[in-house]
């Protein structure tokens, strides 16, 4: 436990100070209590500000911080609030609502952490707001603080995937101020309040939620281990990957792009001649070899589907092929449609290259694609190139952070890049990166990138076979 002493002024009325406050506040160093407004980890008088704005603010006794439901915001509610100092809270990471009541009340208002601004919906019944946690999370419940639009009646539905929904809490007697609510602990990324019936003339409004979970969402700073493939067994983790097999213009992965849309020599298969687990590591490995009209066979994996991410830290352990004409990647693509086909609408939906190199691997790449729909594309990104360094050599840790406005790549921890500015024409910014990725692990054999555009061509001066070698891959969240 971490004692702190709390002194200060908490409201002056009519010219008159009316309560001075001294007291001593116990919380965990890892615990977030409900009344750290700002979420600093810490209950300060910084947080009894936003408190005593709240009480200002409305008419009792309707107060967002009346616990104790006596007209006043005191030490009582405070004492009230401190008792439940268990609970711990993870901060959504987007808010999206079925409508506003214009631009200014919008969704992400009630995840800033204050009480001054506002969601606020169209005069109408039947409207939402969803929460989206960035990942899975045990929820067990909400609190709610409403603005004087509340709703009479309300559910409170759960959904790992925002797709498939579940019923967690419904009340028919709402009355507005402050609602906290607890439910059975689901697993769920994505929150829905919907707002069935209004309580006033208006339309719905809500200053900000909590997302109370079995988590410890607050070690500030740190970054939490949300998923992980550390090839561990004997075969490919199919809940993890799918194999992406052909050329490009063959079923099942048809896109009409030869060669990939890259100009790429090989045919990518599902064989365990080019990909394979083996003492935890995975194996891609291209070969030359004469296979359905090509004279190159490799693998290419992707996490589709199965296994999709927006905003965190991204990271893999790879050891690099280093032949000539040889071009190893670690890169994703959107897996929706939200800015268009991922693979007909290049780049309007964006793409991200974690790490990519070809010969000499004294350099190490990191990139986002993004505009227009090709060739109204553009890019922008960074090549490191420390000397001394041959990256085929020895295993390297590639890591993206993504953040809804900035990007920065690193190489075993070293920064060597760092983006904030990009677009879409199919989207306002932060599109298209805005929206859930998969990853993308694949060796390929010629292309654009490498130089090499014909099969035959003196530049595929690589001795075959060919492989990466990746130890994990990674995806981290960090504690807000």
């Amino acid at each position: 436990m971490n004692c702190k002493t709390v002194q200060g002024v908490f409201v002056r009325i009519a010219g008159v100070l009316s309560v001075v406050l001294f007291f001593t506040f116990c919380q965990s160093l890892h615990a977030a209590l409900k009344e750290d407004f700002n979420r600093d980890g810490r209950v300060d008088i910084s947080d009894l500000l936003i408190l005593a704005e709240g009480w200002l603010a409305c008419n009792a006794p309707a107060c967002p911080g009346d616990t104790t439901s006596d007209g006043c915001v005191r030490f009582e509610d405070m004492a009230d609030l401190a008792s439940t100092w268990q609970i711990f809270y993870c901060s959504p990471i987007a808010a999206t609502a079925s409508s506003l009541e214009n631009a200014s009340y919008s969704a992400s208002n009630t995840l800033d952490g204050t009480l001054a601004t506002r969601w606020a919906s169209t005069f109408e019944d039947n409207q939402w707001i969803q929460l989206d946690m960035g990942q899975i999370r045990t929820i067990r419940g909400l609190q709610i603080y409403w603005e004087t639009a509340f709703a009479s009646v309300y559910s409170v539905d759960v959904s790992p995937d925002g797709a498939a929904w579940t019923s967690a809490y419904m009340t028919n007697a709402g009355d507005g101020n402050f609602d906290d609510i607890t439910f059975a602990s689901t697993a769920a990324q994505y929150i829905r309040i919907q707002c069935l019936q209004r309580a006033t003339a208006y339309g719905f409004s809500i200053r900000e939620v909590f997302v109370k979970t079995n988590d410890d969402c607050l070690a500030s700073g740190q970054w939490d281990l949300v998923w992980s493939d550390e090839f561990d067994g004997t075969q490919l983790n199919t809940a993890h990957w799918e194999c992406m097999t052909g050329t490009g213009n063959d079923a099942p992965f048809d896109y009409g792009l030869w060669g990939w849309g890259n100009g790429e020599f090989q045919y990518y298969t599902a064989r365990t001649q080019n990909v394979y687990v083996q003492d935890g590591r995975l194996y891609l490995v291209a070969r030359r070899e004469n296979y359905n009209n090509r004279k190159y066979t490799s693998a290419r994996i992707r996490s589709a589907g199965l296994q999709d991410f927006m905003y965190g830290k991204l990271e893999a352990r790879i050891k690099v092929p280093g032949g000539g004409g040889i071009w190893p990647a670690f890169w994703m693509m959107p897996t929706g449609n939200t800015y268009g086909e991922p693979y007909s609408y290049w780049a309007a939906h964006g793409e991200i290259d974690i790490m990519e190199t070809k010969h000499p691997t004294t350099s190490i790449h990191g990139t986002i694609h993004y505009g227009g729909r090709y060739p109204n594309n553009v890019s922008a990104g960074c090549t490191y190139s420390p000397a001394g360094i041959d990256f085929s050599k020895d295993f390297h840790v590639y890591t993206l952070e993504w953040t809804p406005t900035r990007m920065r790549w690193y190489v075993d921890g070293k920064l060597f890049c760092t983006q904030t500015s990009w677009w879409s024409a199919n989207g306002t910014y932060p599109a298209p990166f805005d929206q859930r990725f998969h990853f993308l692990l694949n060796v390929a054999v010629g292309g654009y990138y490498v130089g090499c555009t014909e099969p035959d061509a003196s530049c595929i001066t690589a001795a075959f076979p060919q492989q990466m070698e990746v130890d994990y891959v990674r995806v981290y969240r960090r504690n807000e």
